[in-house]
């Protein structure tokens, strides 16, 4: 018998309303729970869940909210969205996260003699956001100069665009991408130009206000 669309499990004493569908650690746990005769749907605690759930059934910008700045409870967090079989990148490629990061930008669209302003698609970025995180951690990362590049040029575009990402996001995609890939001094001198500093006394350290940035920085095959 297929399990069923949502569950509800006990969790390190918290009850959650669980979809097998994004979770599908889930379908596998009931039905063992079914073959087994257990009637409790109750879990051990599993390291960073609340981070996960949030992430899986609302969108993995949430992770950021649900974590401080400190690269290794990221890495735990990757660990247990692979355990709970979690599709954190979607089949997407970095050319696809890039593409979905540069939605969040607004654009105008001309029509006749009247332009509009269409605003950008905010929750797609930041959700791109924490899978270009993941794939930086998790993901066999090709030794060459184009993949690199391609790396690079997305990490740029977080760092320097404060209107769209937030600090926690901007903050762990830098720091993962110092450990996990080799810079160029040209491309760290670069990377400094747009530093990443904790919200002021007015501003949320999970979602901060920010005034649009006027000034930004373009992908561009040059800078190295």
């Amino acid at each position: 018998m297929a399990a069923p669309e949502r569950i509800d499990v006990k969790i390190g004493g918290k009850l959650y309303d669980i979809s097998t569908t994004l979770i599908p650690y889930f379908a596998s746990y009931t039905d063992f729970q079914s073959h087994s005769g257990h009637t409790s749907q109750e879990h051990n605690e599993i390291p960073s869940f609340e981070a996960a759930y949030q992430g899986a059934e609302k969108g993995f910008r949430y992770c950021f909210r649900n974590l401080d700045t400190d690269l290794s409870a990221y890495h735990t967090l990757c660990d247990t969205l692979d355990f709970l079989r979690v599709d954190t990148l979607g089949g997407r490629s970095i050319d696809a996260i890039i593409e979905d990061l540069k939605s969040g930008e607004g654009h105008h669209e001309t029509d006749y003699k009247r332009s509009d302003f269409m605003k950008g698609d905010k929750a797609t970025a930041r959700d791109s956001a924490f899978r270009l995180l993941y794939v930086i951690l998790r993901g066999e990362l090709e030794d060459d100069i184009a993949t690199s590049q391609k790396f690079y040029n997305a990490v740029i575009f977080v760092v320097s665009h404060r209107a769209i990402f937030k600090y926690r996001a901007r903050k762990m995609i830098r720091a993962a991408y110092e450990e996990r890939i080799s810079a160029s001094k040209k491309q760290m001198a670069t990377l400094d130009q747009w530093p990443v500093l904790a919200p002021t006394s007015t501003e949320w350290s999970d979602g901060e206000m920010t005034t649009e940035d006027s000034s930004s920085y373009e992908l561009d095959s040059d800078n190295y």
